[in-house]
């Protein structure tokens, strides 16, 4: 149990020092998160492995799932509201996953 603790423990403060993803203007004025297609774009405090040309993304540790038709990843961008979305998508997918699952 205390193994798991410690895991948990450590993992959040490798969250704390993840770097965060650019910030952006939209041409709409709406802030949109920068996507980092070459690794985890982290936001807040949560990290997805976004691929914008696949529509496709995965939470670490989680298998990879499409994106929903109505978040707009075209661009290389996100908003806050879809990337929280994203985030609660991935989680949703489940399983043990890697970057070879796709």
């Amino acid at each position: 149990m205390k193994k798991w603790m410690v895991l948990s423990i450590l993992g959040t403060l490798a969250a704390c020092d993840t770097p965060q993803a650019p910030v952006v203007t939209g041409a709409n004025g709406q802030t949109e998160i920068q996507i980092n297609t070459s690794g985890l774009t982290c936001y807040d405090t949560r990290c997805l492995d976004i691929n914008p040309a696949a529509r496709s993304v995965r939470s670490v540790g989680n298998k990879t799932t499409g994106i929903p038709r109505d978040i707009n990843v075209s661009n290389g961008t996100v908003t806050p509201a879809d990337f929280r979305r994203l985030g609660e998508i991935a989680s949703l997918a489940g399983g043990m996953g890697s970057g070879g699952d796709r």
